[in-house]
């Protein structure tokens, strides 16, 4: 028989609201200096971008050591894993984060070795 587990609503809605608040901290920060790269790439022949490189990859390690904490605080215990994944748009070749929820393989405890 298939178990079905669910998520409560609020503890969803609590989840996305900490990885929506996590990039409200971030984005902000990280467009200014994309425009500011790209406003100067002429004169500093691309250097100007490497701020913003350096910024995203923090971002997302920030949202991927949440979505890391959320696993071990409720995630795991119902058989779920978050985490983010890259992956083609569907409508242009840019490349996007997603966060997938994939289920834990159940491992039979009371099976012998």
């Amino acid at each position: 028989s298939a178990l079905s587990l669910q998520v409560a609503p609020e503890e969803f809605k609590t989840s996305i609201g900490r990885v929506n608040a996590c990039l409200r901290k971030n984005l902000p920060i990280n467009v200014k200096w994309l425009l500011c790269g790209c406003l100067c790439c002429c004169c500093t022949l691309g250097c100007s971008l490497w701020p913003v490189v350096c910024l995203n990859k923090r971002t997302r390690r920030s949202i991927q050591k949440l979505l890391e904490w959320e696993n071990n605080r409720l995630y795991h215990k119902l058989g779920l894993h978050w985490k983010l994944s890259k992956r083609k748009c569907e409508t242009s070749n840019m490349m996007e984060y997603v966060i997938l929820i994939e289920f834990l393989p159940k491992y039979p405890i009371f099976r012998p070795d």
